[in-house]
């Protein structure tokens, strides 16, 4: 303490020195927080990965690998990668569906990219499903450039057994793919078997540039060595206008090529084509059974198919030959259709709800034939006198009930317009009120004028008395 009182000053400037030393001294350093990679052990880290789904650990890798900034960095950090193999070695299959649908759809060109790089997708991935990725225009698909490993790529961003269509359209560029597809198929030992497309590229606009890849695609799948009978494939591209762009006789799941000829021990085909889903299917990777109505086949696991509303009926239909009910909404097969259709606007309705009071059901006249809804047959009667009994039978209590619901409706209006005129003679009292107020002040504004108006009278009658009195005066005075 007495040293201190004694050298203050002397005290204040060394430590104040001492901090300006130390300063500088970290300035001059590259001082940098310890990585995770430092401070946990890469077999916790592999541990942690491993509840992750595949597409997840990648990306949990890449978000933990610290970014090089020299050479001696990015040896540092493939050294860490090949202790920990965080992310893993098995990647047959990338398939961004496996992760959450939200995720899938925030990834960018960078990301997808990142991911490519990061697990050497070029030699090691056989299958890409770009599931969800609806954010990408796929410029992050350059890692891919010249790869001969892969085997199918999935492009049309929707999970299997999903509709292929997508609103809004998502914006995955034809101009930006496309190089990198040729630069697949130009490989003479590339292994690419199956493509498929985004939906909206058979759109006119980008039809044109899409037709000359496909045409270079199917040629080199058409000289390429088939996985099926033997029997050699012709056109597997298909160029209708409804399914332009698809890949035939090649399985959209396991990439495996069949034809006609390719059969099963029953004699039954082994790839069928979803009318839903739009993908071809073989028997092993995929159940179908055939619409009952049109007799397309449909994958069982596809939305929508459903079977007929007969409890007793196996029968499965797909949505576009589903005989459905307007009220109800339950749909039956074509042998087991409940509904009836009305002949004027053809209104579809179940027996069951016919029969419900308040529907307007559909029911067909046993005497002359005619089916029509309730509300028809009654416009039908307005226009021309029914000479069918039956007719009149069915809609005489449904005129009862009109003609019920027309007083009611003429008594309301009744009661309105009581109303209405009790508010207009109610308005026209209290305007004709304010009038004869307005007129009574009016009144009693010219009354008060009035008075005012005689008093000044009075007053100028008496000045003229006094100015002829003076007149008087004046003349005597000069005489």
């Amino acid at each position: 303490s007495a040293h201190h009182n004694m050298y203050p000053s002397h005290t204040m400037i060394s430590q104040s020195s001492k901090r300006r030393n130390t300063a500088a001294n970290a300035s001059s350093q590259c001082i940098t927080c310890p990585h995770i990679y430092d401070l946990l052990p890469g077999g916790i880290l592999k541990e942690v990965a491993s509840f992750l789904e595949a597409p997840s650990r990648v990306l949990f890798a890449i978000a933990i690998t610290p970014t090089p900034s020299s050479p001696y960095d990015i040896i540092m950090a493939r050294c860490r990668l090949s202790r920990s193999s965080i992310a893993g070695n098995d990647w047959h299959t990338l398939d961004f569906g496996d992760i959450e649908k939200d995720l899938a759809a925030k990834l960018t060109d960078d990301d997808i990219s990142k991911v490519l790089l990061h697990i050497d997708a070029a030699n090691r991935v056989k299958r890409l499903r770009l599931t969800n990725c609806i954010n990408i225009t796929g410029a992050g698909l350059s890692p891919l450039r010249g790869c001969t490993s892969i085997e199918q790529i999935d492009m049309s961003l929707v999970g299997a057994h999903k509709k292929l269509q997508l609103d809004p359209a998502p914006p995955l560029s034809c101009d930006l793919v496309l190089p990198i597809l040729d630069s697949i198929i130009s490989q003479e030992n590339n292994s690419l078997k199956h493509l498929l497309f985004p939906y909206d590229w058979r759109e006119e606009e980008v039809r044109l540039r899409f037709l000359e890849f496909l045409e270079r695609y199917d040629g080199m799948l058409e000289n390429s060595p088939t996985a099926c009978c033997g029997t050699r494939l012709d056109g597997l591209i298909c160029y209708d206008d409804d399914w332009f762009g698809i890949q035939d006789w090649t399985c959209s799941e396991c990439a495996k090529n069949y034809c006609y000829d390719c059969t099963d021990e029953d004699d039954n085909k082994q790839l069928y084509f979803c009318f839903i889903c739009e993908r071809n299917y073989c028997t092993s990777c995929a159940a179908m059974v055939a619409c009952s109505g049109c007799d397309n086949s449909v994958c069982v696991d596809c939305i929508p198919h459903t079977a007929c509303s007969n409890s007793h009926c196996t029968n499965v239909v797909c949505n576009e030959c589903l005989h459905k009910c307007g009220e109800c909404n339950k749909g039956w097969c074509f042998a087991c259709d409940d509904c009836m259709s009305c002949e004027d606007c053809y209104k579809r309705c179940c027996g069951e709800c016919s029969e419900t009071v308040g529907v307007n059901g559909v029911h067909e006249c046993y005497n002359c034939g005619s089916m029509l809804c309730n509300e028809c047959r009654v416009e039908e009667c307005k226009r021309n006198p029914l000479d069918c009994k039956e007719c009149v039978n069915m809609i005489s209590p449904l005129l009862l009930e009109e003609n019920k619901k027309l007083q009611e409706e003429l008594k309301s209006l009744r009661d309105r317009n009581k109303d209405v005129k009790n508010l207009v003679e109610e308005k026209e009292n209290k305007k004709m009120q304010v009038e004869i107020t307005e007129l009574r002040d009016e009144v009693r504004r010219l009354k008060y004028g009035n008075e005012s108006l005689l008093e000044q009278n009075t007053a100028l009658g008496e000045e003229i008395e006094d100015l002829m009195f003076k007149m008087r005066a004046i003349r005597m005075m000069a005489s």
